[in-house]
């Protein structure tokens, strides 16, 4: 058995990520967060929206995830995500921008479905905050 994983992420638009890991963590969409080491039990899982964290090289890492699902085996792991970035892919200025337009929009929402709709934005965009190393207050 090998001590690493081969982690791929992919998105419908490009590979985010393939890199051999030590480790990772992500969050399910109705289990919590896995943990995942090599030689663990092969598992399908569909993904919930939050941090996939990592190590390489004995240095912890992450990248956001948004949907989709997970395909464990023993020695890879495949993320096929909806949406995926890495934090050097993400701008602080923009995401808070977008931060607090969406806040205005959920002000000034007028139907449940609109509000809905603009939470999940506001959940995606408080992630990559925290991608980014900001706290949601920033």
């Amino acid at each position: 058995m090998s001590d690493h994983i081969l982690l791929e992420v992919v998105t419908p638009e490009h590979r985010v990520l393939s890199m051999h890991v030590s480790e990772l963590q992500f969050r399910t969409a109705n289990r919590g967060y896995y943990g995942i080491l090599p030689g663990h039990t092969p598992v399908l899982t569909p993904l919930g929206n939050g941090l996939l964290y990592y190590t390489h090289n004995e240095e912890k890492r992450w990248l956001t995830v948004f949907g989709g699902f997970a395909e464990v085996g023993s020695e890879h792991v495949t993320i096929l995500a909806r949406v995926s970035e890495t934090p050097d892919m993400l701008d602080l200025e923009q995401v808070k921008a977008e931060r607090a337009q969406i806040e205005k929009r959920i002000k000034d929402a007028q139907t449940p479905e609109d509000l809905v709709k603009e939470q999940a934005l506001l959940e995606a965009s408080l992630v990559r905050l925290q991608a980014l190393g900001q706290s949601p207050d920033h």
